[in-house]
């Protein structure tokens, strides 16, 4: 079975719903306002994730998230769980700064590098000794990173003990 592609808007139009439908029926005026949009860019965006199967929306009712969605929907909390915990509780860093980082990368990284990422949260948050010595390091590191230390995009440090002779 292929996997139907989405866009960071549709998962955040997804996420939305799921977490509006604890509490209530999801009406498409709430969601427009929930998610600080125009009504107009609701229902074009619903009828996208009608045609993909993620939502039911019969004409001005509620807004009901399929078996699919909420699978959607949880993956994305999921993803959005690891990164909080990673970059607050692990990395330190200030929650209202997180935010905005993990909203961004909970809609790029694989299931492959979720899976690493929650057994580094894991590992990090059952060892006070390992974070304690991450945060030191984090808070006396330099944060310019300009550096012959600093790596560029999609390049690999060989490490000191390793050989580059094959």
């Amino acid at each position: 079975m292929d996997e139907i592609k989405t866009t960071p808007a549709q998962e955040n139009y997804i996420e939305a719903i799921y977490l509006m439908s604890h509490s209530k029926p999801v009406r498409p005026s709430e969601l427009a306002e929930n998610l600080g949009v125009k009504r107009a860019s609701v229902s074009k965006f619903i009828s996208s994730l009608v045609n993909k199967g993620f939502v039911h929306h019969e004409s001005h009712g509620d807004i009901l998230l399929t078996d699919k969605g909420i699978a959607l929907a949880k993956a994305i909390i999921r993803r959005d769980d690891c990164l909080t915990r990673l970059l607050v509780d692990v990395c330190g860093m200030d929650s209202e700064k997180a935010f905005s980082e993990v909203h961004r990368l909970e809609h790029v990284i694989s299931d492959e590098v979720l899976i690493r990422l929650e057994i580094l949260v894991d590992f990090a948050c059952s060892s006070e000794a390992w974070l304690k010595r991450l945060q030191y390091r984090i808070n006396t590191a330099r944060i310019d990173r300009t550096t012959e230390r600093a790596l560029q995009v999609g390049q690999t440090r060989v490490h000191p003990r390793q050989s580059t002779a094959k």
